[in-house]
């Protein structure tokens, strides 16, 4: 029975259960293997499998009862014609679920300074800082967010006008290479007070926040093509390097790596990412994309309802969320728990985000409470579940069907539902353990002496 058929008061209740398990709810059983390595995988090398008997939810909205065989990481029948392999007895197939921004995996303890590698404070505005040269495959948050099928997302930095570009990753592999999937995703920009601050060069005010992006975009406009004058064939061919170009000569200038990045945010190569809560700080946020032209996300959007018309009649996507954001300043005085609702009504692509690093294997609560508040129980899984933020980056991820990547999650029960255990997880058709070090430690002291 899908989650949309219960009360508030059902949904809510649910929420006490933890996702580590009580001492009366199972852990995800220990098939051969189950612990994995460090970097996540399950050891061996099958590389082919069938899943049948399952209610497999695709990831646009859409579900069916039966089955998908797997070869090759990736899917190559899905239906309700699929049998044998392991026969899941009425368990449901899902994507998985993905975030759309946190600082997972560059930061290991909250109030340990020490383990912060999520914000640049030299300067407010930093472009050329990267996410994956701090992120921590082997993080301690990574394991705890797959134990709930939460398997990658957008990882992005903290603090500043501009504090650096978001990468998509992949909650699997042991070196950065291996778990990134895009990068850059985008170069985020905090609009609001959260634009504002301590570090040098930090505006003071909302109006300061807008006059200096307006500053530094206007500063960086695309320099001219040294090669405008060449037709597209001598370009291609390279014959403009042997005399056809006037500007063969001519010694290129050099550009440092923040002016190349907001280069490519002016020519739409590099895409922005413009967080902001307050309503009017949206509109902001808006107005300044259409002005430059700049291929835009937004997110946070607390107050994103209050102009929902808006968003939608923008074309932009909205990393939104989380959904349990409470009224805590003038930021988001107006937030409230139907806003991805009143969202989705409006049109807008929405891509879920939770953002808390440590709390990301409560994707599936930031969901439910959504459906609680209107949110059809489709569109939750569309924007909780990777196919929605398919329409802004090219990812390999939230859809189950022929041809797609075998990137996929299968749970004992509603996957929307607190207390539903997820039993077993593939990235890419490869085997990811449910283990964490907090499922370890329960293990280890379970039984007290």
């Amino acid at each position: 029975m899908g989650v949309d058929r219960l009360s508030r008061r059902q949904v809510l209740a649910g929420l006490v259960a933890t996702s580590t398990g009580t001492l009366t709810s199972p852990l995800p059983p220990l098939f051969p293997g189950a612990r994995g390595g460090l970097d996540g995988y399950v050891p061996g090398d099958v590389d082919r499998f069938s899943l049948s008997n399952a209610r497999v939810l695709v990831g646009d909205g859409s579900e069916f009862v039966g089955g998908i065989r797997v070869e090759s990481g990736k899917i190559v029948e899905a239906g309700p014609g699929v049998s044998g392999g392991t026969d899941l007895g009425g368990a449901v197939v899902f994507p998985g679920f993905f975030d759309g921004g946190s600082a997972i995996g560059l930061f290991e303890v909250d109030q340990e300074g020490g383990t912060h590698d999520d914000n640049e404070s030299s300067d407010a505005v930093v472009p050329a800082a990267r996410v994956v040269d701090a992120y921590n495959p082997l993080s301690a948050g990574v394991g705890v967010a797959r134990r709930q099928a939460v398997l990658g997302g957008l990882v992005v930095p903290n603090g500043g006008l501009v504090p650096g570009q978001a990468a998509w990753m992949r909650f699997a592999g042991d070196t950065v290479a291996e778990a990134t999937v895009l990068d850059p995703a985008g170069l985020w920009i905090n609009l609001g007070r959260g634009g504002t601050g301590s570090q040098p060069n930090a505006p003071k005010s909302r109006m300061g926040v807008a006059s200096r992006l307006r500053e530094i975009l206007d500063a960086h406009k695309p320099p001219d093509d040294p090669h405008a004058s060449c037709s597209e064939g001598d370009r291609k061919s390279g014959r403009c390097d042997r005399g056809k170009c006037k500007k063969k000569d001519e010694k290129p200038p050099e550009y440092t790596r923040a002016q190349r990045a907001w280069h490519a945010v002016r020519r739409r190569e590099l895409k922005v990412i413009l967080y902001a809560e307050r309503a009017d700080d949206i509109l902001t946020g808006i107005a300044l994309a259409r002005e430059y032209q700049l291929d835009t996300v937004l997110a946070g959007c607390a107050e994103g309802h209050l102009v929902a018309r808006e968003i939608g009649d923008s074309g932009f996507s909205a990393l939104a969320g989380p959904v349990t954001t409470q009224p805590s300043g003038w930021d988001n005085a107006h937030a409230r728990y139907d806003n991805l609702a009143l969202l989705h009504a409006a049109g807008v692509n929405i891509v879920l985000r939770h953002g808390g690093a440590h709390q990301l294997r409560e994707m599936g609560v930031e969901a439910v409470i959504a459906v609680a508040y209107g949110l059809p129980y489709g569109a939750a899984i569309a924007a909780a579940c990777g196919f929605n933020a398919r329409a802004v980056w090219p990812v390999p991820v939230g859809r189950l069907a022929v041809g797609e990547s075998a990137t996929l999650a299968v749970a004992l029960g509603d996957p929307l539902q607190p207390r539903t255990v997820m039993s077993r997880a593939w990235v890419e058709g490869r085997e990811v353990s449910l283990r964490s070090r907090q499922t370890d430690l329960f293990e280890r002291f379970r039984a007290l002496r």
